[in-house]
């Protein structure tokens, strides 16, 4: 989308520079703008940037600065940006230089040319108009993060200005013993453990098609459409893949926390509400029995001694197919509710 949006922009530039040099108001290519060599150069300089920078801006962002506060993703983003904007200036210089004289023309003068193009007025209008986009890019991205993948999209295109009815899939994963743990290392270093753990596991609910709804203290809730839920057996997967992320990572804990830290999770699946609250500072929020059900089956896996629950209605939504082997536990009656429900916990064939 990136790239996609920055060979549009210089599109624009291409057509609106050409039209202000027709108009007589020199930029300080004048004598050297050609429109069509222009429209190909920049075409190929907003592909190269944005398979470049864009996916650097991305990967890194994903992988890097999420850890990270916006200050500090703006100053890498300015180095990383300067550096590309200079390879590519050079490159879309010399070919400039290459369409304009010809394949005949020898290195010294291609050099000579090119560095008309480098040392211009443009080039340094054009250093900080894309500066201000990828600033404006970073910032999105920041916000995205704020939002969750795929939610900043669907609440600026007003999908939940008014409320409505939809059925998705809820996981509660809770850290387990966290009051002993707190309780030991302190409120800073569990504070900041709760951090590290919330990171590490992004990971997971990510390859999962997973949305984390929400964090609560030591619990994080997670959602799915039906549809990815079902997929792939997300759900159930994203479960599995945040333990063994945890397991893999408990070196790391020890010797940093002094503890090893593992979830308990619920999975429940119903009928929600969900559409915007607040008016200065609006939230997607949902509002169902769904909710209120996925947490109650998280708080049974002491009861049954197990790290994972999943009520038998949405272990059928999976079908009979699956690469877990159901194990039964019982039918029980949630505290606050009078319905009873199947309860099973899985383990990978």
């Amino acid at each position: 989308m990136i790239t996609i949006f920055f060979v549009l922009v210089n599109w624009f530039m291409t057509f609106y520079n050409h039209n202000i040099l027709q108009s007589g108001y020199s930029l300080g290519l004048s004598d050297l703008y050609n429109l069509k060599i222009n429209f190909i150069t920049g075409t190929l300089s907003g592909l190269l940037a944005g398979i470049i920078g864009g996916s650097a801006l991305v990967f890194v962002n994903d992988r890097y600065f999420r850890k990270k506060s916006y200050g500090y993703a703006l100053k890498a983003t300015f180095v990383a940006y300067t550096i590309v904007f200079i390879l590519v200036t050079i490159s879309m210089s010399f070919l400039n230089s290459r369409l304009d004289l010809g394949s005949e023309a020898n290195l010294v003068e291609l050099f000579d040319h090119s560095s008309i193009y480098m040392l211009s007025k443009m080039t340094l209008i054009f250093y900080f108009f894309w500066g201000t986009l990828t600033v404006l890019v970073t910032l999105f991205l920041q916000i995205s993060n704020k939002f969750g993948p795929g939610m900043l999209g669907r609440f600026l295109a007003g999908r939940y200005h008014q409320p409505h009815e939809e059925e998705r899939i809820f996981m509660f994963m809770d850290m387990k013993s966290s009051t002993v743990i707190a309780e030991k290392i302190g409120n800073e270093r569990y504070f900041n453990l709760l951090n590290d753990l919330f990171n590490d596991i992004t990971e997971a609910v990510l390859s999962c098609d997973g949305e984390i709804y929400q964090y609560v203290g030591d619990e994080i809730v997670i959602s799915w459409s039906l549809d990815k839920g079902v997929k792939r057996e997300n759900c159930l997967r994203c479960f599995q893949k945040a333990r063994q992320t945890l397991v893999d990572l408990a070196p790391y804990y020890q010797s940093k926390y002094d503890v090893t830290p593992s979830f308990k999770a619920g999975l429940h699946h119903g009928l929600v509400t969900a559409g915007e609250v607040g008016s200065i500072k609006k939230d997607i929020v949902y509002s169902g029995d769904v909710l209120n059900t996925a947490s109650r089956i998280q708080e049974q896996c002491n009861h049954y001694q197990v790290d994972f629950l999943v009520s038998k209605e949405t272990l059928d939504l999976l079908g009979d197919d699956i690469s877990f082997e159901p194990i039964y536990l019982g039918n029980i009656e949630l505290r606050g509710k009078r319905t009873k429900i199947n309860l099973n916990t899985v383990k990978p064939k």
